[in-house]
């Protein structure tokens, strides 16, 4: 008996030798296979740095180009709104003004591509007395934005809706754009890049270095144009002038590059 439960206790010896040898030799095939990835990240992270400075390396320098112009389209938010104790009498008050809305605008050469719907919406109104909330009807609007592309009509196209929309008409605001800035933005692109190549040069002989070809090139492109007139009532007034007068002004186009160059 004795020597049975000898022979079993060195049988379970030698199997822990054999597992704790395996485990040995697994944790090592598992450090070494390891090493190779850690080795990959290593040389990765180095060459996005060497990538980026070897972009920062030279002289930068940033140039702006400004171009104005007269806008040549205007751009109006116009549109009908009523009130009525259904839904269905204020939505054909709003359907007969736009519809008297939009042949003023196709008699004054507004093309139909350039009307487009921004707003439409129905809503209960309500007025509150005592603490109670009492409805009071149905309100229903329609809006369009207007492009009008001869700039000179704007006033006249505001009038004619005025007339057409009569009371229900709402204009809410007018903008004024240049419909095609690519030749703006050529001129002030030329500006912007004589800006900055001269002062790279002046920092250049400030330096006492000699500059080489520009090696990394960046721009940006932006027209500021002003905020929208919003009439505050919402309604033009046609008693204070025969003719609503507008005023275009001026747009500005403006370029922005960096620029980086090699020196020596």
């Amino acid at each position: 008996m004795k020597k049975g439960i000898g022979v079993l206790l060195i049988a379970g010896a030698l199997l822990s030798v054999v597992l704790l040898a395996a485990c040995d030799s697994d944790s090592s095939a598992s450090s070494e296979g390891s090493a190779p990835a850690a080795s990959s990240g290593t040389y990765g992270s180095a060459a996005a740095t060497l990538a980026s400075n070897s972009e920062q390396q030279g002289l930068s320098v940033s140039g702006e180009g400004r171009v104005s112009a007269a806008p040549d389209m205007a751009v109006l938010g116009l549109g009908v709104s009523a009130k009525a104790s259904t839904v269905k009498a204020a939505s054909s008050q709003v359907q007969e003004a736009m519809s008297d809305l939009l042949d003023s605008l196709e008699d004054n050469g507004v093309e139909e591509k350039d009307i487009q719907t921004s707003q439409f919406s129905i809503y209960p109104e309500y007025d509150y007395r005592n603490g109670e909330q009492i409805l009071t009807g149905y309100r229903v609007s329609h809006m369009v934005q207007v492009k009008v592309r001869d700039i000179d009509k704007a006033g006249e196209v505001i009038d004619d809706a005025v007339e057409a929309g009569g009371d229900l008409l709402q204009v809410q605001s007018i903008s004024f754009t240049i419909d095609d800035t690519t030749a703006l933005r050529s001129e002030a692109r030329a500006e912007a890049v004589a800006d900055a190549q001269t002062k790279a040069e002046e920092l250049a002989t400030l330096a006492g270095v000699t500059l080489g070809k520009p090696t990394y090139i960046t721009e940006s492109i932006s027209t500021p144009y002003p905020p929208p007139y919003y009439d505050r009532g919402g309604v033009f007034a046609m008693e204070e002038a025969a003719v609503t007068e507008i005023s275009p002004g001026e747009l500005e186009v403006v370029v922005s590059v960096h620029m980086t160059y090699t020196i020596d």
